[in-house]
């Protein structure tokens, strides 16, 4: 077993754990790329281990990694004073980057999805997911009723989850 192999099968694992932790994307990448660094230069200890053994080791680096982070965080945050909180809650108040981000990330993994599939549904996906239109807008710019066009997203819908589930899924969550 290479750690190429085990860093593709449990890429996403890790960085969900990490993402859940950590609340931030970057955060969570940057996290991520240290779990298989240690795990890589520590990975002679566990050549004699099994694959289930080796994930739990894994994951149990990312808790690690994770709660050094938060821990570093935290105590930052006591040693800001009583203006720099000020400022920080006002700049986090004013600007949810993170959540842009995310936002934006998540919007272009579901364009590239969408793109994936056939006519009608990647146009009336597209439409209705990405450009926000409604039925009725969707139905006159497609000359056909609104029944063929809720019909169209909700077949859509479907090719699309079970395209997300076999990519791993874990972006949208």
């Amino acid at each position: 077993m290479s750690i190429e192999y085990l860093v593709e099968k449990y890429n996403k694992l890790v960085y969900k754990i990490c993402y859940d932790m950590l609340g931030s994307s970057l955060d969570a990448q940057d996290t991520t790329q240290e779990v298989y660094l240690s795990l890589y230069i520590n990975f002679e200890r566990y050549g004699n281990l099994s694959e289930n053994d080796i994930k739990n080791i894994i994951c149990k680096i990312a808790l690690n990694k994770c709660k050094d982070i938060l821990k570093s965080k935290a105590r930052k945050l006591q040693n800001l004073t009583s203006d720099d909180q000020i400022a920080l809650e006002n700049y986090e108040s004013d600007n949810d980057i993170e959540e842009e981000i995310y936002l934006k990330d998540r919007a272009n993994y579901l364009s590239k999805i969408i793109n994936e599939l056939k006519e009608p549904y990647n146009d009336v996906l597209r439409k209705y997911y990405l450009e926000e239109l409604s039925l009725e807008e969707i139905a006159k710019l497609r000359n056909t009723s609104k029944a063929t066009i809720k019909m169209q997203i909700h077949r859509g819908k479907n090719l699309l989850k079970e395209k997300i589930e076999k990519d791993g899924g874990g972006y949208l969550l």
